[in-house]
């Protein structure tokens, strides 16, 4: 090689280590999700493919990932966190940078942090979940107030608030709509579980007639052929229990995980995890899904309200339990 040229070549490689942030190493994120592994990696490499940034993701429960990104505040680990219930983020928001995304717009008022240290990325909507095998079409629950008549004792199961996020939303809307009287009557009939995914399988197998639970793990039954689950929207109200996603601060990667946060909220990327695995996005111009309605034709709790419910979550719970105990 000409002695020039391999002058300019050394010359040009240390101008670039001496430039801030500059780096030989691969890009990549450090992702932290709880989520089905299913849907992450249907995330994680389409991201890949898309931007060539590698993703390492590490999946662990919401409040574990909580826990870590607090104890590592000081030399964070992890980029970004997808996704928890907006009430356990909001809580922690102080380890969580601002950023928002081109992509927000398309959300609606609300699901967005005031200091816009989260955004959510989807929505649970707490269902009935019956097994048809098992309840008469003339005796289908079609509203939550229907399931404190005592004809369901022993018949109707739930997850334990103390234990699952999507179990204290529902716990909290049935306090909405009728107050700790519909909290006695719930637990005197209700069978709880200290784990969610042992409602929705549980109906599905014939265990229990009827669940509470959320609609994309029902629908993901129905949608699977399973000709005994139906889905019942109450006419009282379903709750809806947005989730989020936050890029932590402090992120070792904060570039590439702004880019993935765009991704992941990316109309494209929200209608294909809705397609495949069931769980309605927060967007507002999300497409439909075959065998499930629109958001907007879904009678919704309109008083639900997700700050209150933080606000009011160690009160309820406290209460739930000594109704537990006295039973």
């Amino acid at each position: 090689m000409n002695p020039i040229v391999r002058t300019l070549i050394v010359a040009a490689a240390l101008l670039c280590l001496a430039l801030p942030g500059a780096s030989w190493a691969a890009k990549e994120v450090v992702l932290y999700s709880s989520n089905p592994p299913e849907a992450i990696d249907l995330v994680s490499k389409g991201f890949e493919k898309k931007t060539g940034i590698k993703v390492s993701t590490v999946r662990l429960g919401t409040g574990e990932a909580m826990k870590r990104i607090q104890a590592e505040k000081d030399r964070p680990l992890c980029d970004i966190f997808w996704s928890g219930d907006v009430a356990v983020l909001d809580t922690a928001k102080e380890f969580f940078m601002p950023y928002r995304s081109p992509q927000a717009k398309a959300l609606p008022a609300g699901y967005i942090d005031k200091t816009e240290r989260w955004t959510s990325t989807n929505t649970h909507v707490m269902v009935i979940m019956l097994n048809k095998s098992l309840v008469k079409e003339g005796d289908r629950p079609g509203a939550w107030k229907d399931l404190l008549d005592p004809k369901w004792k022993g018949k109707l199961v739930m997850a334990n608030p103390e234990k699952s996020g999507s179990a204290y939303a529902q716990v909290y809307g049935i306090w909405k709509l009728y107050g700790w009287e519909g909290i006695r009557k719930l637990i005197a009939n209700a069978k709880v579980l200290d784990s969610s995914s042992l409602i929705y399988k549980g109906v599905a197998a014939g265990e229990y007639p009827v669940g509470i639970t959320m609609e994309y793990a029902a629908h993901r039954y129905v949608a699977g052929g399973d000709r005994n689950v139906a889905i019942v929207y109450p006419a009282d109200g379903a709750f809806l229990a947005p989730e989020a996603a936050a890029i932590v601060k402090g992120a070792p990667h904060a570039e590439e995980a702004r880019k993935f946060f765009d991704y992941l909220l990316s109309k494209e990327v929200q209608d294909e995890i809705f397609r495949q695995f069931s769980r309605r996005p927060a967007r507002l111009d999300a497409a439909a899904v075959k065998g499930l309605p629109a958001l907007k034709a879904i009678p919704v709790l309109k008083t639900f309200d997700l700050m209150e419910a933080t606000a009011k979550e160690k009160e309820i719970l406290k209460q739930w339990k000594q109704i537990i105990l006295s039973k």
